[in-house]
């Protein structure tokens, strides 16, 4: 295997635990938006490492899902498609999201009017690209590659089962903090096992030894 494929298949394996070990570091920060505000000022270190792990995780899974495109059936890349379209704009967001709020808590500013520009952040069409429209679409690409993983069975049963529930656990534990180690580590578990069987796809064939010259 060369160089160039160590490393593509060290960043699809990579991609999940970056973006659970970003997840997990999140501070739950609320509804509240005055109460969230307060947190990100406490938290404002602890929140700017966990917005740029989960971004580096985001942009790395467009490699995950590449993998296991490569290695699964039509259903299987549909949803690969739609889930590289949410992990990268959900990677956009999270690196301007955190940078947003990074510049906004920072110390000697009036934190009453910089809270409102996070507010006014995802404003209109202007703001659409940074909105977490994206989490949803990531979601939905999710499930639909745990479906096409059930029709194929390029893997045993159990890993797009791990994936569907992965899934579920991770959206609805999003932002509850360290707990998300947890909640969303079968999500990460499940997107490694789909990445394995491309591992073949990566080895280029041998030349035979025995190969009729010209």
């Amino acid at each position: 295997m060369t160089p160039s494929r160590i490393l593509t298949l060290a960043a699809g394996i990579a991609a999940p635990v970056l973006f659970v070990a970003g997840q997990a570091l999140l501070p739950n920060l609320g509804r509240d938006v005055e109460p969230a505000f307060t947190l990100m000022l406490e938290h404002r270190d602890q929140l700017i490492v966990s917005r740029l792990l989960t971004a580096a995780g985001s942009y790395l899974m467009l490699v995950t899902l590449w993998l296991i495109a490569r290695a699964g059936g039509r259903v299987t890349r549909i949803g690969a498609v739609i889930a590289a379209v949410g992990t990268f704009f959900n990677a956009f967001s999270q690196g301007v999201q955190g940078y947003a709020a990074w510049g906004s808590t920072a110390p000697g500013l009036d934190h009453r009017a910089t809270m409102q520009t996070l507010l006014h952040l995802e404003d209109g069409l202007a703001g659409l690209p940074v909105s977490y429209w994206s989490i949803p679409v990531f979601g939905l690409g999710i499930l639909v590659v745990g479906v096409g993983g059930l029709l194929v069975r390029t893997s045993p049963w159990w890993v797009p089962m791990l994936l569907l529930v992965g899934a579920v656990l991770a959206f609805a534990t999003a932002g509850l903090g360290p707990v998300v180690a947890l909640t969303q580590a079968p999500l990460a578990i499940a997107l490694v096992a789909l990445v394995l069987p491309s591992i073949p796809t990566l080895v280029p064939e041998p030349i035979p030894v025995h190969a009729e010259r010209r």
